[in-house]
């Protein structure tokens, strides 16, 4: 598919730009810009390293998804398997198979990429890679402990998984890019 095409000018000039935070994962500025009706505004990015994500599918058809707490949400939250581009010179075809590994213990013969979202574009850089995974192998190995994150993988149906779609049960954007991909194929 080409890319978008439009009469909207997308030019903006930076004239200055004033760093404001930075932490473990992400930073904060705030630019000032010439739009293109020649206005100044103001533009606040948080910049992130970006992240993976897959949809592991399980040998006998089920979807394999994780349960974690979400302390910026106060929820524990089912999510598709996930992590940060957060290892220097780690692609990210390789880092979503580590990341797979780590969380549930799962590798995979199979991989296609989905291609990847921007999380929150109105202020965010964080662009996270999609995969679809499937000829899961449960390592020998056994998964590392992770000192941060409690995690519990799961495996779900894909009718189960509706369910909870049409109960508002899965709030994660990526993973729910990743089934709204998944039913395409369906």
């Amino acid at each position: 598919m080409p890319p978008l095409s439009s009469s909207i000018s997308t030019q903006e000039t930076v004239v200055s730009s004033q760093h404001h935070f930075t932490g473990r994962v992400i930073s904060v500025k705030q630019d000032t810009v010439i739009n293109p009706q020649g206005e100044t505004v103001f533009r606040d990015v948080v910049t992130h390293p970006g992240g993976v994500c897959v949809l592991p599918i399980l040998p006998d058809g089920r979807i394999l998804l994780i349960e974690q707490y979400r302390y910026a949400t106060g929820q524990l939250l089912l999510e598709a398997p996930a992590g940060k581009l957060d290892v220097a010179g780690e692609a990210p075809f390789e880092a979503i198979q580590r990341e797979l590994w780590e969380e549930t213990g799962y590798t995979a013969t199979h991989w296609e990429p989905w291609g990847f979202i921007y999380t929150a574009p109105g202020f965010c850089n964080e662009r996270i890679y999609l995969y679809k995974a499937w000829g899961l192998v449960l390592s020998s190995q056994p998964k590392p402990v992770i000192e941060d994150e409690a995690i519990e993988a799961k495996p779900y149906t894909w009718e189960a998984l509706r369910a909870l779609l049409g109960n508002n049960q899965l709030q994660d954007a990526k993973t729910l890019a990743l089934l709204a991909r998944y039913q395409l194929e369906q």
